[in-house]
């Protein structure tokens, strides 16, 4: 019998994956991030309510693929050269000595902590959520540290290095765990290692090929060549892990650590384009099943697992407050304070972890469901009261200049409002130059009496605010008309 593709219910997460950023926005006094929007639209359209997405066999590869995607841009957020020492600073003073010790004082509490969850039903796996509650989200770390300058700041860099070596080592730790509960204590429990074994050779043949071959914009124009070796590199660590029995997520997650190695100082432009594919589909499609596969009924009917839900946020805020009173003799009480809040906010990994802890019947899936929401709370909560409690002052922040970035991309024209218009007519913002445009696989030269037609692929460099407000003004369809 021939198997046909069903599209209802890619149809119906690809709509709710368009619609949900229009609806997130309009929370102007909630600021929640867009992915646990994806999250609720899915707790509304799966199991718990109106059961209308039915995750058939290319959903469930698409919601993977997405995870592995997810992972593969958490690993790529990771700048090895926040890890060095900063100019004449000393060992015994350094962000990454304080990080360490953040991480030790981390892993103790949870530790401990982790013992209670026997008082709430939670009988095995004490270790494994042990490493699961020290994890911090680089993912939700990253774009908050940035968006308020701290991110380049010792203080920044001392949340941000703890938040990526709990990451690591929480997702080493419950990958080796999981082994050991499937397998035991034998050689398939250490097969994990041929992951990293491969991606350490994957680096160094990467790098000679790189030395001997030009694999430039300009050799392979508009073939975003990058994007294809990201894909290749993801699948190729991933496809070792599931031969090995490990987790594909440390296979992506080390892929991205390998790509963000291998690209060097062209990170930010590549994860420009990488990122139009992860959160502008795969991504997406994974929050939204996540929210499809939680069962609210299993947690209503189970008042114990709804209990859980406040030991669990206590557990994860405990676990990063007391490492980050290392931070109060430097940083302040307030500081201390809202540094716990950021690293107490949680999303894709403990989601994955509360997954791979149900297959492993560590948990029911009404206490899976409760990961979720607790999941769920911390995003929410916790970002706004990082908001409510942080000191901007010299200790924590670090002015960037704006104009000293310089930034290329490419788009499409979009606005009719230009169409037919010559270039010297345009009134572009300063601080950016257009060098090229493709029409009809022709490229053009820019000049002054250059006039634009719809569909034309143009690409320009400048200072950040000027590129991005110029593509705003060219590539949106709207009514608005320039002054």
């Amino acid at each position: 019998m021939k198997e046909t593709l069903n599209y209802d219910s890619l149809l119906i997460l690809s709509t709710v994956a368009f619609f949900t950023p229009f609806l997130v926005s309009k929370l102007k006094r909630i600021k929640i991030p867009y992915q646990v929007g994806e999250i609720f639209i899915g707790i509304i359209l799966g199991k718990s309510f109106f059961n209308i997405i039915k995750p058939d066999v290319w959903i469930l590869f698409l919601s993977n693929l997405g995870l592995a995607y997810l992972m593969f841009l958490s690993g790529l957020t990771i700048n090895f050269d926040d890890l060095k020492r900063g100019e004449g600073e000393s060992l015994k003073n350094s962000k990454i000595l304080l990080s360490i010790k953040m991480i030790v004082v981390s892993l103790i509490t949870s530790i401990c902590l982790s013992f209670s969850l026997k008082l709430v039903g939670i009988e095995s796996g004490t270790l494994f959520f042990a490493l699961l509650f020290t994890a911090a989200a680089p993912g939700l770390l990253v774009p908050i540290l940035k968006s308020k300058n701290i991110i380049s700041s010792n203080f920044g860099q001392s949340l941000l290095i703890f938040g990526i070596i709990t990451q690591l080592l929480s997702l080493i730790g419950v990958t080796f765990i999981s082994s050991i509960s499937l397998h035991g204590l034998s050689f398939k429990s250490f097969t994990f290692l041929i992951i990293f074994a491969a991606a350490i050779l994957i680096y160094f043949i990467s790098k000679f090929i790189f030395k001997t071959n030009d694999f430039s914009a300009m050799a392979f124009k508009n073939l975003h060549i990058s994007v294809r070796g990201a894909f290749v590199l993801v699948l190729i660590l991933v496809a070792i892990a599931q031969k090995v029995d490990s987790e594909i997520i440390l296979g992506s997650f080390l892929a991205g650590m390998v790509f963000s190695l291998l690209v060097g100082k062209a990170k930010e432009e590549i994860s420009h384009q990488l990122d139009v594919i992860g959160y502008g589909f795969l991504i997406p499609i994974f929050f939204i099943m996540v929210g499809v596969n939680i069962d609210l009924k299993s947690i209503i009917d189970n008042p114990s697992a709804i209990l859980k839900i406040p030991v669990f946020i206590i557990i994860f805020f405990l676990v990063k407050f007391i490492p980050c009173l290392l931070l109060k003799k430097k940083y302040g009480t307030r500081n201390v304070l809202a540094s716990s809040m950021i690293l107490t906010a949680q999303l894709s990994l403990v989601i994955v972890g509360a997954q791979m802890a149900l297959n492993l019947h560590y948990i029911n899936i009404s206490d899976y469901s409760a990961f979720v929401v607790t999941t769920v709370i911390t995003c929410i909560i916790f970002p706004i009261l990082f908001e409510k409690f942080i000191v901007e002052d010299s200790n924590t922040v670090k002015q960037v200049k704006e104009e000293d970035k310089i930034i290329i991309r490419e788009f499409i024209l979009g606005s009719e409002w230009y169409f037919g218009k010559p270039l010297k007519d345009c009134r572009l913002p300063e601080g950016c130059r257009i060098f090229s445009i493709t029409r009809d696989e022709e490229e053009i030269m820019p000049y002054a009496n250059t006039v634009l037609q719809a569909n034309d692929l143009i690409i320009l460099a400048g200072i950040k605010s000027a590129v991005e407000e110029t593509i705003n003004m060219l590539s949106i369809c709207n009514l608005d008309l320039p002054e």
